[in-house]
């Protein structure tokens, strides 16, 4: 009797296993509507500072999460807020996770919501591009070109 039951739960494990396989092989269509745009990162010196803006929207049927981002033209990535501390002065935090709700737009921005960039590997000069990845809880990962310039346009830059 515990041999039936043991190789039932090994079956079992074994259904299981491989629906995740699949599951995880499905393409993300429902993901894979998300938008990157307007992508744009302050001039800065190697050792520097600096902040990645964009706007990004969610055209899919499911809302997405933003996990984390990364560079290798920065030591440091990580999403920020920037928020109101006491007698008016601005503070910055990490912003956690992102939800980005289907249809809908979330604008990084300065003064609020954006991508810190901590030592830059080189000088970015208006004009350069800068490359990072966005991390996604169901997208996955997204890459994002950007133009360094000193104010936001409104052109798109191709990703």
């Amino acid at each position: 009797m515990k041999k039936v039951k043991g190789k039932s739960l090994l079956i079992v494990a074994l259904i299981f296993t491989l629906n995740m396989i699949i599951f995880a092989q499905q393409p993300k269509t429902q993901y894979s509507k998300l938008k990157i745009k307007n992508a744009w990162v302050r001039p800065a010196a190697k050792g520097a500072n600096s902040a990645l803006y964009f706007v990004l929207q969610n055209n899919g049927s499911k809302p997405d999460t933003l996990i984390g981002a990364e560079s290798k033209l920065a030591d440091i990535v990580e999403v920020h807020e920037s928020y109101k501390r006491d007698n008016d002065r601005m503070g910055m935090r990490p912003a956690g996770k992102l939800v980005i709700n289907l249809k809908s737009e979330l604008e990084f921005k300065p003064g609020g919501i954006h991508v810190m960039l901590l030592d830059l590997q080189k000088d970015f000069k208006i004009g350069d591009l800068f490359e990072a990845v966005l991390q996604f809880k169901y997208a996955g990962k997204i890459k994002v070109k950007a133009e360094v310039r000193d104010t936001p346009m409104t052109k798109e830059i191709k990703q």
